[in-house]
């Protein structure tokens, strides 16, 4: 369900979705979204009145969090807790955000359109294979199995990659399935591409398959993600219990937590 706020695109909440077993997940507990920074004083009315929100999990490098800090809220927990480390290509390095924004879009448009999809399967690659990643997506899932006493919301930039995968997580440990998770994630194009046409018009026409390339979603990144667990692991749930740590009885007190009883 989407969550209209005036300075985010892509916040929302899952209480809408029903996993395979017919349970809806519990209502204003768990919020997906893209950053924060920019919130207004009816967008934190709005998170902490009507979806009351206690917590929220930053996935954002930590240069980005310092060039763009999250607007402090009033009684509300940031947790930092970054997917990729500061040193990855096509994070914040200048600390201005438009000037890193132009040399990445450039550096990718210069390699030709292809190298951006490069570029995006190597970042869905490493979330799964990098150590670093690994122990991020381990300490958001014990994050979630601490009572916050109300909503929680994680977020990156866009909420579509790093928090997208967090999402994709986190929803098949609810035990939803497949098809709902990927819709779930490809959703994302559909709040996201205003913001992807303010790109195209600041950028100009020549760069719009790069930019929607690089800030939208796409079912083969989704292929790239499984495809890397499966190599690595073998499965999802082998991912879940050895990649992550996360127990049979972790999954149990995650689902008690935040699905609905029968």
């Amino acid at each position: 369900m989407h969550i209209k706020l005036n300075n985010t695109k892509n916040t929302r909440s899952l209480s809408d979705l029903t996993n395979k077993n017919g349970l809806k997940i519990k209502k204003h507990l768990l919020i997906r979204s893209d950053a924060l920074n920019k919130i207004d004083a009816d967008d934190q009315r709005i998170l902490t009145e009507e979806y009351h929100l206690k917590r929220i999990i930053d996935l954002r490098c930590n240069n980005e969090v310092k060039n763009n800090p999250d607007v402090s809220i009033s009684g509300i927990q940031i947790i930092l807790n970054p997917i990729l480390p500061s040193d990855r290509v096509g994070v914040t390095k200048k600390g201005n955000d438009e000037e890193d924004f132009r040399d990445f879009i450039e550096a990718i448009h210069t390699n030709g359109a292809d190298s951006s999809v490069r570029f995006m399967t190597k970042v869905y690659q490493e979330v799964v294979a990098s150590l670093f990643s690994t122990q991020a997506y381990q300490k958001f899932l014990r994050i979630l199995l601490e009572d916050a006493g109300g909503a929680t919301l994680w977020h990156c930039s866009a909420g579509k990659d790093r928090a997208g995968f967090a999402t994709m997580i986190l929803l098949y440990a609810l035990d939803f399935d497949m098809k709902t998770i990927v819709e779930d994630y490809l959703s994302t194009n559909h709040y996201y591409q205003g913001n992807i046409e303010h790109f195209v018009k600041e950028c100009g026409e020549g760069y719009r398959d790069v930019l929607e390339t690089i800030f939208g979603v796409r079912k083969e990144y989704v292929d790239v993600l499984f495809d890397s667990i499966k190599n690595m692991y073998g499965s999802f749930d082998a991912y879940l219990e050895k990649g992550l740590l996360f127990s049979k009885q972790d999954k149990e007190k995650l689902q008690a937590m935040y699905l609905e009883e029968r």
